[in-house]
């Protein structure tokens, strides 16, 4: 008579198998939530240098001239007043005061590093401003840092 049924040896490879199986499953599956955390992280980043950027740029464009006496340029932390905006930074966040309020312009990310210069022109009196900016979000392994660059010529000086 002939027994129906698995040997201890059978159950013993297809356990082995089954658990390869799994293991290589969910560390794929972890793989990918890794990078899609780190993707989003990067994304956010990019997303708030391009609008701190551009909020600065359109407010540069639109003033009329550059307060030397309030600005700070050249070194980190960086304050600029262009009419009657000013842009400075306090405890890793990006401020704007447009002297009624005062707006947090880096909220989702923490700025470590915000350089002005100004690139005066004698013979035409316009003023060339270049934005250095350093933003840094996330966390843990997921921590990452940025640089960004942009520059703007105040309307009123040409």
């Amino acid at each position: 008579m002939r027994m129906r049924g698995f040997t201890l040896l059978e159950i013993v490879v297809y356990v082995a198998i089954l658990s390869i199986i799994t293991i290589i499953t969910v560390s794929s599956f972890l793989s990918m939530y890794q990078s899609f955390l780190k993707i989003r992280v990067e994304r956010q980043m990019t997303s708030n240098g391009e609008f701190v950027l551009e909020r600065m740029a359109r407010s540069i464009r639109a003033s009329s001239n550059v307060d030397g006496a309030t600005s700070v340029f050249g070194i980190s932390p960086g304050t600029l007043k262009v009419g009657t905006n000013k842009f400075y930074l306090s405890g890793g966040t990006l401020k704007l005061d447009d002297g009624s309020t005062i707006q947090d312009l880096s909220s989702d990310a923490s700025v470590t590093s915000l350089k002005f210069y100004d690139s005066a022109s004698g013979s035409t009196g316009s003023h060339l401003i270049k934005i250095e900016l350093t933003l840094q979000t996330g966390s843990g392994k997921f921590l990452e840092s940025k640089n960004f660059f942009a520059s703007a010529v105040i309307r009123g000086a040409y």
